[in-house]
């Protein structure tokens, strides 16, 4: 009890800066319990058609395929969420952990929060579900728009999903606090974290070889049945969204190690020695939209799937119309993903903004390093992702010629994209600013 009181003190009586943080951590949980309601209840109505006498099998595996566009994302943010402003709760935890308080009694305050900001988004998110129910049902598949019905999950569904955020969020704090309960002067002293490991690099070659296995065999993945090639196709997908993610913030390492080596202004060092030194962090704040990247070259072939073959103008729309979708959810996710993100590494990193301030660095000058911070990375990691969705799709190039609009899908959601991570930074300067001041 004595924990929970000191919880209850502690969230009572936080500052309106400090609040901050936890405004955007109930939003980006919102958004991703909003997220995953949406995408299970489309799978949900589209394999309940798939019931009905005389219906088309193919709607059930290409909503699949959208869920395996859409779970890294969606993971991506909620974990962005679940880890947001980890350094000023760690600095907060350590602080009580020196004053007397016990490990037990930090741990269970540093979950009780994560956990009430979880909660809190979880249950957001789900009235935001039922109130964008009417606007989802509004889409058309198969020549008919969605009842609401169809797209409502059961109670089960809902908890489930609730159930999943909040795990999520009690995990990965349990994770950030192995650092307070080892060493809290170190974390107090702002001890460097251990840098990454090449061990990330070992996915890629060994998905580079499952592609190249289930390309050529792709006849007898087939012949064991489609939903059995389906599956191994969607899982390949999935898995390199996911592993993409995982190297980005070694790519992000090493460019930063490469900048700092050959930077010729205060600025460009500053912003390289923040790359190097926190490269998951930079890798957080320009991801998702190096992700939606990735998904809008790999739906960039969507529109000629269906071109030119008899018969099939109903599901090419429908396939036009659900890339469409999936585009628009990986864009929001990557817009909330992205503000969110920007926001907290300025909170996160306020100390150092202080102290470079305080030894003479103009304000200018930090504006300038947190911009090649942020726009340096971003056009490396969204070439890094157009180059792999190509890769991804090169089997079925040529239907980009069948319909060239899949190209302006393609360069439209990068060069939206990357404006949308340019606008989050610059919208955050007045936080630098603020920051930097006190």
């Amino acid at each position: 009890m004595t924990a929970v009181r000191l919880w209850w003190s502690l969230a009572r009586h936080t500052h309106r800066e400090s609040r901050v943080p936890t405004v955007l951590a109930v939003t980006a949980f919102a958004v991703t319990t909003w997220a995953v309601l949406t995408v299970a209840g489309g799978v949900r109505a589209f394999q309940a058609r798939a019931q009905l006498p005389g219906a088309d099998p193919t709607y059930p595996f290409l909503s699949w395929v959208a869920v395996a566009l859409l779970v890294v994302p969606t993971a991506t943010l909620g974990a962005a969420a679940a880890r947001l402003t980890i350094a000023r709760r760690d600095e907060r935890l350590a602080k009580l952990r020196l004053a007397g308080a016990t490990s037990a009694q930090t741990t269970l305050v540093a979950l009780l929060d994560a956990g009430a900001q979880a909660l809190a988004g979880a249950l957001a998110g789900v009235v935001l579900d039922l109130l964008a129910l009417p606007a989802v049902a509004l889409l058309r598949f198969q020549g008919r728009s969605f009842d609401i019905a169809e797209l409502r999950l059961g109670v089960a569904p809902v908890l489930a999903t609730v159930g999943a955020v909040l795990a999520v969020a009690l995990l990965s704090c349990a994770v950030s606090l192995r650092r307070v309960a080892i060493s809290p002067l170190g974390v107090a002293q702002r001890l460097p974290q251990k840098g990454l490991s090449w061990v990330r690099v070992l996915p890629v070659l060994l998905l580079g070889g499952g592609f190249v296995a289930a390309f050529n065999a792709g006849s007898v993945l087939f012949g064991f049945g489609a939903a059995v090639g389906v599956l191994v196709l969607v899982g390949l997908l999935a898995g390199t969204f996911a592993v993409f993610n995982l190297v980005g913030p070694l790519f992000v390492s090493l460019l930063g190690r490469v900048l700092a080596a050959r930077a010729r202004s205060v600025e460009t060092l500053l912003a390289a020695r923040r790359m190097g030194e926190d490269p998951k962090s930079v890798w957080r704040s320009v991801g998702g939209v190096s992700l939606v990247t990735f998904v809008a070259g790999c739906l960039s072939v969507a529109p000629g799937l269906t071109s030119g073959q008899d018969g099939a103008d109903r599901l090419g729309a429908d396939i036009g119309t659900g890339a469409a979708v999936t585009l628009v959810i990986s864009a929001v996710l990557a817009a909330v993903s992205t503000g969110v993100t920007q926001a907290s590494r300025v909170l996160d990193s306020r100390a150092r903004y202080r102290g470079l301030h305080l030894a003479g660095t103009d304000l200018d000058v930090l504006h300038a390093a947190r911009a090649r911070e942020t726009w340096i990375p971003l056009v490396v990691t969204m070439g890094g992702a157009a180059a792999l969705s190509l890769l991804v799709v090169s089997p079925v190039l040529g239907l980009l010629r069948a319909a060239p609009v899949g190209v302006l899908w393609f360069v439209g959601c990068a060069v939206g994209g990357a404006v949308l991570v340019l606008l989050a930074a610059r919208a955050s300067r007045p936080l630098v600013t603020a920051c930097a001041s006190r």
